[in-house]
C-alpha cells in the first residue's frame, strides 16, 4: 500500500472541477471556495508580452486575483469542457477555447486535498481545438 496516496473525497473533486471553467469564464470568487491554500497553477505557455504571471500564484486568494487579471487581459476568451474525469488524488479536463476566430485546445491535470479541493493544476494548450 502506497502511503502517499491521498483519500480523496471524489464527489467533492468532480464538483470541483464541474465549476473550473466556469471560474475561469465569468467568476474569479469561486477560486476562493475549490482550491486550498497552498493551491499552485503551472502553465507550459508565456503571455504574449513573454511573462510569467502564473508562476507567482500560491493560494485560493492569490489565484482569484490573478483570474481577474486574466479576464481583463483577454476579455473576449470562453473556454467550454470537453471531458473530465477523477481518479482518486488526481483528475483531468480536456477544454477548448475560442478568442474571437482563434480556436486551441488544452488540457488540465489537477492534484486534489483529501478534502477535494484542487491543490495543484498543470495547463497545456495546443494550436487546435479537440475535436467533439
Amino acid at each position: 500500500m502506497n502511503k502517499n496516496m491521498v483519500d480523496t473525497t471524489l464527489v467533492a473533486a468532480d464538483a470541483a472541477l464541474a465549476v473550473w471553467l466556469e471560474m475561469w469564464n465569468t467568476d474569479s470568487e469561486t477560486a476562493r471556495r475549490i482550491c486550498s491554500d497552498d493551491f499552485r497553477i503551472h502553465f507550459l505557455i508565456s503571455e504574449t508580452d513573454g511573462s510569467n504571471p502564473g508562476d507567482d500564484v500560491l493560494g485560493a486568494q492569490s489565484f482569484a486575483r490573478f483570474l481577474e487579471v486574466y479576464r481583463k487581459r483577454h476579455p473576449d476568451v470562453v473556454f467550454t469542457e470537453v471531458a473530465r474525469a477523477v481518479d482518486g488524488a488526481h483528475g483531468r479536463m480536456l477544454w477548448n477555447m475560442q478568442a474571437g476566430d482563434l480556436a486551441a485546445g488544452g488540457i488540465d491535470v489537477f492534484d486534489f486535498t483529501d478534502d477535494g479541493l484542487i491543490r495543484e493544476v498543470w495547463s497545456v494548450n495546443g494550436t487546435r481545438a479537440h475535436l467533439t
